[in-house]
């Protein structure tokens, strides 16, 4: 397995309003196994074209093609209204998986509305993950609550296990690794510093043990800013290492 990358990397270039695929064109024949699209980096005039020719580059590259979704899943009493639209899309883009941060569930979300949801993941070709968010939602006694109502309720939903965000709620990625670990389905890849983001092996993240013990099928993103394509490549080229052995 090679490693995989989030267009986060490229967020200062996006922040100059370079496009997603043009990012992506920069790193065409790279050694990665999948790339994970941001939705909030997207024109909403060029979006669908955008995709279809991002879609072209992972299959000229044999890539993976994941998908970002800015939004939370769970809203409450209800879940996210564009899911099914966007599984659509997905499914036409050739997709593999939608991610969304968790949200929160409350006593108004209803039977029916229940099993809407679980028809649509169960009858979607798409994998959906929801990802641990640097809030309240996110700390570790809520996901280990969600992840098992979502076993009981027989939802067909993959957890994204991001190591950094639990830095801005105040625990430990590890201990929440440790946790988790068999559940994860996705796995985010960042270093952490004073709650600043910075480059793997500077900051406290114990993160080799934890891709070590990853399920051998778990793709794992780089989702942090780099400087530039050498930067870049110097991280990609320091966790192929390790994924490789």
């Amino acid at each position: 397995m090679q490693v995989s990358l989030n267009t986060a990397v490229f967020l200062p270039q996006l922040e100059r309003s370079k496009s997603q695929l043009a990012c992506l064109l920069d790193v065409d024949a790279w050694p990665i196994d999948n790339i994970e699209v941001r939705g909030e980096f997207f024109a909403p005039a060029t979006k669908v074209w955008e995709l279809e020719q991002i879609a072209k580059l992972c299959q000229k590259n044999n890539w993976g093609l994941y998908y970002s979704v800015p939004e939370e899943l769970f809203l409450g009493d209800h879940f996210a209204p564009k899911l099914e639209q966007q599984l659509a899309l997905a499914e036409k883009i050739g997709i593999k998986n939608l991610k969304y941060s968790l949200g929160h569930i409350d006593l108004l979300f209803s039977d029916a509305k229940l099993k809407r949801l679980h028809d649509l993941l169960a009858n979607s070709p798409i994998n959906v993950t929801i990802e641990n968010q640097p809030n309240v939602n996110g700390k570790l006694s809520a996901i280990t609550q969600e992840l098992t109502f979502d076993r009981s309720e027989k939802l067909s939903l993959g957890y994204t296990f991001d190591s950094g965000n639990w830095y801005w709620i105040n625990e430990d990625p590890t201990k929440a690794f440790l946790a988790l670990c068999d559940q994860i389905s996705v796995f985010h890849l960042k270093d952490i510093h004073a709650k600043q983001t910075v480059l793997l092996g500077k900051g406290d993240t114990d993160w080799q043990p934890m891709l070590k013990s990853l399920k051998t099928d778990v793709p794992v993103f780089l989702e942090y800013g780099t400087a530039d394509l050498d930067e870049l490549a110097s991280q990609v080229q320091l966790v192929n290492r390790l994924l490789e052995n």
